[in-house]
């Protein structure tokens, strides 16, 4: 009995070896599927990374062909790339005329201006003292003439030197001298001038007056009546001002009243009745500095 036993116990001991030798075997061919799938996966992981490349070379405008990352060691030798695949190498797109942008002209002209040879002439000489000192020799020299000599001296005088403490008040004093010799039209241009130039200047008084006198020559009494009132508001205290109010109380002394019809008499009728004002008459206006 004894025996039988340990026969069956040795025929079951051998075929449960052969299934575990079985299964082992069967693991070991299962490692090596996994290991021949997992290098297939990492050569066709490598080939997309070649094929990606290409396109972003191609895409870049590259006329070179980007570099094929290597397989990874252990890689099978299968081609990464299909054999019918077709490279073909693209010049890049030309473009267009209408958006080419072309730099913008540069000017290389430039103007020349000769130096003014007055200015010149002042430059060259000593200093500002025999500068001032000339200036004022010149404006002692056309006050000094007369008639339009004088005019057109001070008023080369205050173009030669604008800047001259001095040269309002020229400007003044000539159209003066022109008024004084009949020339109306370059009176008053002068002292629209003056007006203009040296609106704080010293001599600003004299030169709404000569504007009020330009307006009273042309006949503008409104206008010369607001250029009175102004010398007499801003400037009170200068022998123009003074003038000015004398001005304006005889205009005002001969602007003519309202007409009072005078009562009729027992006899005369009520109709030859005639006002004062049309048998006096009013005394004509002033005109003149």
């Amino acid at each position: 009995m004894f025996p039988l036993v340990l026969a069956l116990g040795c025929a079951a001991d051998a075929s449960a070896r052969m299934e575990i030798e079985t299964l082992r075997s069967e693991v070991r061919a299962l490692r090596r599927e996994n290991e021949a799938l997992a290098q297939r996966v990492e050569s066709l992981g490598a080939g997309v990374e070649a094929i990606s490349a290409r396109h972003r070379a191609g895409s870049a405008g590259r006329t070179d062909s980007p570099a094929v990352s290597s397989p990874a060691p252990g890689a099978s030798a299968a081609p990464d790339i299909p054999p019918d695949l077709a490279v073909v190498k693209m010049a890049p797109l030309p473009v267009p005329a209408a958006r080419r942008r072309s730099p913008p002209p540069v000017s290389t002209v430039i103007a020349i201006e000769e130096p003014d040879p007055e200015r010149l002439a002042a430059l060259g000489r000593r200093g500002g003292r025999s500068l001032a000192a000339e200036a004022d020799a010149e404006l002692a020299a056309g006050r000094a003439e007369t008639g339009t000599g004088r005019a057109h001296a001070l008023e080369d005088f205050a173009a030669r030197y604008p800047r001259h403490p001095s040269a309002d008040n020229a400007l003044v004093e000539a159209a003066a001298a022109y008024a004084e010799a009949g020339r109306d039209e370059p009176a008053c241009g002068l002292a629209r001038k003056a007006a203009e130039g040296y609106p704080a200047g010293d001599a600003m008084s004299e030169v709404l007056e000569r504007l009020a006198w330009c307006e009273s020559r042309r006949g503008a009494t409104e206008l010369e009546r607001q250029l009175l009132e102004r010398l007499v508001e801003e400037y009170p205290r200068s022998p123009a001002a003074r003038r000015a109010g004398t001005r304006l109380a005889a205009r005002a002394a001969a602007r003519p009243s309202s007409p009072t019809p005078q009562p009729a008499s027992a006899d005369q009728p009520a109709s030859e009745a005639q006002p004062a004002s049309e048998t006096q008459p009013a005394p004509a206006p002033r005109s003149g500095p």
